[in-house]
């Protein structure tokens, strides 16, 4: 077995009321551009589009509107984010948050300043979108000669299998099909820039689904195994389209940080047995919510989720070691995270990276079909 995040030692993290220790096991490879810490987006001014989704721009504040710098140009060595649908109306708009939007991409941008390096970041984010959706609405966008690189999220339950999916939206054939289409557009206008696969994580509301009713004596049992599952069909589904595809620079492995982070201990994995007093990467519910909510989201990133997010894709885009970044890093202060758990996310997110393994879970259903 290529890693066991949260089974076998690591379950029992999950089903106990207080996780401690443990760790998963990491080993080297990773698709298309050589894995590790290594990347060529490192020369002079780098022009940098993220496309996607909530989970992109974060949904909640502080996250959402974090190093926003609206539409107009920005000069050089600027933490702030380009807002590229910002005034956009029709299948563009952003009307179910307000922007301008930040979100992962300027915690990103803020990584990159305080490492020295001048990105021009700018981010496409349409809430609820398929990467389809953003073939249809943002071509323009981002079929443009002045990327060196592109970041692609996909709607959080389109790669995923029926059985797992929850919901109608998936569609691993499609995605699989977006990716090799966005790459292979982008590189007739620009041959020499990447493009990065952002790995999602399992999310909380679906795992619930699956393990049935939180009352049972076996819930957290389920649980547990219907959050590896998640965890493995994520990674699966990204690795396999880098692969198929060909082209792809590489594969973010956000969601296999986020398994990380919960097989040592490091976040709550389980929001629905009591809190372990860890800190938890999907949002909950605040006294105050910006957008206002009425219960629990539990799928879209906490402050600590999108940093722990931002980390992984900061190190495998720059090869920039995420630990380097330290105890006094900007961005986790303005979000209100702790030195200690800001170290401990960047720990995570280097082990993630510098072991990343493309090696599939499960080959067969090809994860780039829809079954």
């Amino acid at each position: 077995m290529r890693r066991n995040f949260v089974r076998g030692a690591a379950l029992a993290a999950l089903v106990c009321s207080a996780c401690s220790g443990g760790g998963g096991g990491s080993s080297s490879g990773d698709a298309g551009s050589g894995g590790g810490s290594s990347s060529g987006d490192d020369a002079a001014q780098r022009h940098i589009l993220f496309v996607g989704n909530s989970f992109t721009h974060g949904r909640y504040q502080p996250v959402r509107l974090y190093n926003n710098g609206g539409t107009s140009a920005i000069s050089g060595g600027s933490p702030l984010v380009i807002d590229d649908n910002a005034d956009a109306t029709g299948s563009r708009a952003e009307d179910n948050e307000s922007g301008p939007f930040g979100g992962i991409p300027g915690i990103f941008a803020e990584f990159a300043v305080e490492s020295g390096l001048d990105y021009d970041v700018h981010i496409e984010a349409i809430s609820s979108a398929t990467l389809k959706t953003h073939i249809s609405a943002a071509s323009s966008v981002m079929y443009d000669a002045k990327w060196d690189a592109i970041v692609l999220q996909e709607q959080s339950t389109r790669p995923l299998p029926s059985a797992l999916a929850g919901d109608s939206n998936h569609d691993a054939a499609v995605f699989c099909s977006s990716v090799q289409s966005i790459e292979t557009s982008l590189h007739n206008v620009a041959p020499s820039a990447n493009v990065w696969l952002y790995e999602t994580w399992p999310r909380a509301d679906t795992a619930q689904t699956l393990a049935g009713s939180t009352s049972s004596s076996d819930f957290a049992t389920n649980y547990a195994d219907a959050l590896q599952q998640l965890g493995d069909a994520y990674h699966d589904a990204y690795y396999r389209a880098a692969a198929r595809d060909g082209d792809v620079a590489g594969v973010a492995p956000v969601g296999d940080a986020w398994m990380r982070a919960w097989a040592q201990g490091i976040a709550e994995p389980n929001p629905y047995t009591g809190s372990t007093g860890l800190p938890s990467l999907w949002y909950g519910i605040n006294a105050s919510n910006d957008p206002q909510i009425s219960s629990a989201d539990r799928y879209h990133p906490s402050i600590y989720g999108a940093y722990l997010s931002a980390l992984v894709l900061f190190q495998r885009i720059t090869g920039v070691e995420a630990t380097t970044l330290g105890s006094g890093e900007s961005a986790a202060a303005s979000l209100g995270i702790s030195p200690t758990i800001a170290v401990q996310l960047q720990q995570i997110a280097s082990q993630t990276v510098s072991g990343a393994d493309a090696t599939l879970v499960n080959a067969s259903p090809d994860p780039c079909t829809d079954f």
